[in-house]
């Protein structure tokens, strides 16, 4: 029997369906048919890890933190909270959400190296807000949505943990 999970990140919840087989962990998205065969095997003790889907192979950075993890990917870099799926939950969104409000967290444990932004400015989505170093990279974040910023607790040169706010933007209406 499969399980269900809910995966989110800041822009959307997705939830999977996981299960055993004969041919090992297989993996789908809620409402396709068609399930995956995953592998995930670690490399060393960088957090490094081989992903393979299909047989197609992805190096990723994977960094566990409590309810979720952050992944790296090349210069892409998410970070997921994960639950269990309940049906009383549905695809809710947090209280942010439903404020208008989207809260830019920090993707993992770093450092800030500029602050793009301050309180009062207009941002368009995919605008750069702030860059954050880990792990010897520099990491964009940006705005996922047009709004107007309405407070930035990151300074430059602040050491950050994993879920940190960093950014609260407003929500353009429309």
């Amino acid at each position: 029997m499969a399980e269900k999970y809910l995966i989110r990140d800041s822009d959307q919840d997705v939830a999977f369906e996981i299960r055993r087989d004969a041919a090992g962990l297989q993996v789908r998205r809620d409402g396709s048919d068609a399930w995956k065969t995953v592998e995930l095997e670690k490399v060393g003790d960088s957090g490094l890890y081989l992903l393979m889907v299909d047989s197609r192979p992805t190096e990723l950075y994977l960094e566990r933190r409590r309810g979720g993890a952050i992944v790296t990917i090349g210069r892409h870099l998410w970070n997921y909270d994960v639950e269990r799926w309940r049906p009383s939950s549905g695809h809710r969104k947090g209280a942010a959400a439903a404020s208008g409000q989207k809260r830019i967290t920090a993707p993992m444990t770093g450092s800030i190296l500029e602050v793009r932004c301050v309180v009062g400015d207009t941002v368009e989505a995919g605008q750069v807000l702030l860059v954050i170093e880990s792990m010897k990279m520099n990491n964009e974040l940006r705005s996922p949505a047009a709004g107007v910023v309405e407070a930035v607790p990151a300074t430059a040169g602040k050491r950050v943990s994993a879920g940190e706010l960093l950014v609260a933007i407003q929500l353009a209406e429309g």
